[in-house]
């Protein structure tokens, strides 16, 4: 059903929170998994133009060591784990990785949020991401 599974974090603990999923995913479906962890462009634009390479520089330290941690806890569990760190808006490069990499089920990581708080929350990656894929997307409430 499941050949190839996506990942995408942003270093939080809801992200890896959803690695037990997607790992049990990996398992039930003898599925390949990808992590990814997107340097949010946006954030690079919004800097002074004197900092825009140290920004740059730190946000992709940041998402390297956010996929290296999951790959190694996936890897202590015997799954190995292709990684990669895109550049742009997080939701739209989950969905290019997702399309260009024939990717067959999202795994994403979110907090559990009801009533006010759900509301102002509405312009999550998570939310984002299930609103425009094409593709299966589990989302793991993480309370």
């Amino acid at each position: 059903m499941y050949d190839s599974i996506l990942l995408p974090t942003d270093g939080s603990e809801r992200a890896a929170a959803a690695l037990d999923h997607a790992i049990g995913a990996v398992d039930a479906y003898d599925a390949s998994l990808d992590v990814i962890s997107v340097v949010d462009r946006r954030v690079v634009l919004a800097a002074d133009v004197d900092n825009k390479a140290a920004v740059r520089a730190d946000l992709a330290k940041e998402a390297e060591n956010a996929v290296m941690e999951l790959a190694n806890r996936a890897a202590d569990g015997g799954v190995s784990v292709t990684t990669a760190t895109p550049e742009g808006v997080p939701y739209r490069e989950i969905l290019s990785y997702a399309s260009d990499g024939e990717i067959d089920l999202l795994v994403l990581g979110t907090h559990g949020r009801s009533g006010r708080e759900k509301r102002l929350n509405l312009g999550s990656t998570t939310e984002r991401v299930v609103k425009a894929a094409d593709r299966p997307v589990l989302v793991v409430d993480i309370s």
